[in-house]
């Protein structure tokens, strides 16, 4: 009988500060050990702790801060996204007072501006990062989750920047929104998914507490349009 083998529950921690030049930025470390890089502060949980003591403990460890932990971004379990072993990352969202110094796993510490973190991440954190920027975004509601092909950094084209994100439709299944979002990108529309659930900033429904919105471009919204209408059509 072959040994049963299960991911390694881990934490990532967005910890957003005051630079002393007045403006709030993200704390990164770059990483002592491979995979290299700079990275989100975050680490395995031990054993017989959980998941906000572990957020707290990797964050005290490696930047010197005792963070207030004010919420969860979004569960992470991409099978490639750590390349040393299947993880599942639960990011925490934190605030801390005081200057951060580099401890533990990390060689040297910074605290960068969304338009500062220009390279890339090491893990998914680019990704992460990039969701969590669209989630404020959005007003500190709702979130929006996207799965974006070259997540390495958080680099988005000034076309797309200026563009505003429109609603094309809303369904009830976000298993219908996936095929949805990825039959419009195979088409090149840009495309991103808004969770509507009360009181939740994921995407998902739960009872028919909420729906998951499909936004694209604005550009893109008839061509969208039309892609949508026969995309049901096919569907009979």
């Amino acid at each position: 009988m072959s040994e049963r083998k299960n991911p390694l529950p881990t934490v990532d921690i967005i910890i957003e500060i005051d630079r002393t030049d007045g403006k709030k930025g993200i704390v990164l470390i770059e990483r002592k050990n491979p995979p290299f890089g700079w990275a989100l502060p975050g680490g395995f949980v031990d054993y017989g702790e959980s998941l906000e003591q572990a957020a707290i403990r990797e964050a005290k460890e490696e930047t010197s801060l005792e963070v207030e932990l004010i919420g969860q971004l979004h569960t992470y379990s991409d099978p490639n996204r750590d390349p040393r072993v299947h993880t599942i990352s639960t990011v925490f969202l934190a605030r801390a007072v005081g200057e951060p110094r580099a401890e533990d796993d990390a060689k040297n510490i910074g605290i960068f501006t969304r338009e500062e973190i220009n390279f890339p991440l090491a893990f998914d954190h680019g990704q992460i990062l990039e969701d969590y920027f669209l989630w404020k975004e959005a007003g500190e509601e709702i979130f929006l989750y996207t799965h974006h092909k070259n997540a390495g950094s958080l680099e988005t084209s000034e076309e797309e920047k200026e563009q505003p994100l429109v609603e094309l439709t809303r369904v009830w299944s976000l298993a219908e929104a996936e095929v949805i979002k990825n039959f419009l990108e195979a088409e090149g529309i840009t495309c991103l998914l808004k969770g509507q659930i009360v009181h939740s900033i994921y995407p998902f429904t739960m009872d028919g507490l909420g729906e998951t919105v499909i936004l694209v471009l604005g550009k893109d919204l008839e061509k969208a349009r039309q892609l949508l209408e026969e995309f049901s059509a096919s569907k009979g």
